[in-house]
């Protein structure tokens, strides 16, 4: 077994503020990120690179895709988006998230 710390990093490309991302090792072409985001904080506006999942775990916020409304979200929410949907979230109290990037089909059946 191995004990490691995780990196944490504040995240302000896109405009963001509020946000402290944790870098999970990425495996076989797939990325795991926990967002953290205070309230009144936002992940900026950009394009998906792959397909992203966005799975709220604790919190409430906001999310929006290319110029939609945007959509209320909080704990069990799963948002799914596909690559180059130009998309951006919104706290509207502490919210973390397990953000998980990959190029792989998602089997999203229940």
């Amino acid at each position: 077994m191995r004990l490691l710390t995780i990196p944490q990093h504040p995240i302000a490309s896109f405009g963001s503020t509020g946000v402290t991302m944790q870098l999970l090792p990425q495996a076989g072409g797939t990325s795991v990120h926990v967002a953290h985001l205070a309230p009144g904080g936002t992940l900026g506006r950009h394009p998906a690179v792959r397909r992203q999942l966005f799975v709220v775990v604790a919190g409430r916020g906001e999310v929006q895709v290319d110029d939609d409304p945007p959509q209320v979200v909080g704990p069990g929410t799963l948002v799914v988006w596909e690559p180059g949907e130009v998309h951006q979230t919104w706290a509207t109290t502490d919210l973390t998230a397990v953000i998980v990037e990959t190029s792989e089909e998602i089997d999203l059946s229940d």
